[in-house]
């Protein structure tokens, strides 16, 4: 599987379930992060599309077959629309997500391994922004790909589905 099937598997669904649900409004306007429902979503995705995923296997957010995700839901401190004003440690969510990326490179139990996390507020002005702490990303995993969002209220995010380099590299350390 690459990172685009698992985007292409999940992402339609996912972004139909964010839309659909008002309370995720709140957690948009409020920069409030939803991992934990984000995991109950993701698993019920799969597991509608024949997987038998799981959640917390090996101390990794979704597991099924040979396959092992991490998840992660990032806040971020862009002026936005509709949005609070709040101060998001964005640096520290991006080194949340290659802690995991370094986490699932170590791990031997797993064929396939993934990243998958979602962005907001993220609207198209802070693109230079953002930028610069996606690169940190993309220069550790083997596959990088995304598709925009909105929650219904018009805030602006992305899903992200990276995939693991299959043999244990030192991206992590950059």
């Amino acid at each position: 599987m690459t990172a685009q099937d698992l985007l292409n598997l999940t992402s339609n669904d996912l972004i139909a379930k964010i839309q659909a649900n008002d309370g995720l409004n709140n957690f948009a306007i409020e920069r409030s992060k939803f991992e934990g429902w984000l995991k109950v979503e993701l698993i019920n995705i799969l597991i509608n599309n024949n997987l038998d995923a799981l959640p917390e296997i090996d101390r990794i957010d979704v597991t099924f077959e040979k396959t092992a995700i991490e998840l992660k839901t990032l806040n971020t401190s862009y002026k936005c629309h509709s949005v609070k004003k709040k101060t998001r440690p964005i640096t520290k969510n991006i080194d949340g997500v290659i802690t995991d990326i370094h986490k699932l490179n170590l791990n031997r139990k797993y064929k396939e391994k993934f990243v998958y996390f979602l962005v907001f507020p993220l609207p198209q002005t802070a693109t230079r922004f953002w930028v610069n702490h996606i690169s940190k990303i993309k220069t550790r995993v083997a596959e990088f790909k995304s598709v925009d969002f909105t929650f219904n209220n018009n805030i602006p995010g992305k899903i992200y589905c990276c995939k693991i380099y299959p043999k244990k590299k030192k991206f992590y350390d950059n």
